[in-house]
């Protein structure tokens, strides 16, 4: 999800073509660039044209040739991706359920790249829907303990999984607890008031 999420965001910023797009990630928002490689970016970007979040205009514009040309800078073809209202308004899904759930197991690339584009949300909604990230949290820790009790002699594999898994979860709801406790304490959001 955090591969959409980011090139729908980026494209939101403005549109771009392919190369421009790996630029901008590898520069910019290096923790996810191992994670998106070049041919992943122009397969998401197919995809998402495909079912209509993004529009392909054939262009001319200033680019990089290509290997060892990198550095010869020349007006180029390229298909330029500008995203359409309905990948405006899939983005702002993917972000906002992403921001708000919870998946055991899951990579916390998706939370990560929803921290990028963190802007694009009132103040007030991003710390609604962190509160309710932190509230599914507290209840998948209370879930994982609760299950461990019940089983009367765990072995070691057992309680080294068990272990593993809430000392993530801790370190996701400790983030969580102060990254709440910033936002309601930002003068953006001071006025805002959100259930515990």
């Amino acid at each position: 999800m955090y591969k959409q999420l980011m090139l729908l965001g980026l494209l939101l910023e403005r549109p771009m073509y392919g190369q421009q797009i790996r630029e901008v990630i590898e520069n910019h928002h290096d923790l996810l660039a191992d994670l998106i490689k070049k041919p992943t970016i122009y397969y998401q970007l197919e995809r998402l044209a495909h079912d209509g979040y993004l529009e392909i205009r054939r262009e001319t514009v200033e680019a990089p040739g290509p290997g060892a040309a990198h550095e010869d800078v020349a007006l180029r073809e390229r298909d330029v991706y500008y995203i359409t209202e309905a990948g405006r308004r899939y983005f702002h899904s993917l972000l906002r359920r992403t921001l708000s759930n919870y998946t055991p197991g899951l990579n916390n690339a998706d939370v990560d790249a929803c921290l990028f584009f963190l802007h694009h949300l009132a103040p007030s909604e991003a710390l609604e829907l962190l509160t309710e990230r932190y509230a599914r949290m507290t209840a998948a820790r209370q879930a994982s303990v609760a299950q461990m009790q019940t089983l009367s002699h765990p072995d070691d594999a057992h309680l080294f999984v068990q272990d593993h898994k809430l000392t993530l979860l801790d370190a996701e709801i400790s983030w969580l607890e102060r990254t709440i406790a910033y936002l309601r304490t930002s003068p953006q959001v001071a006025s805002t008031s959100v259930p515990s």
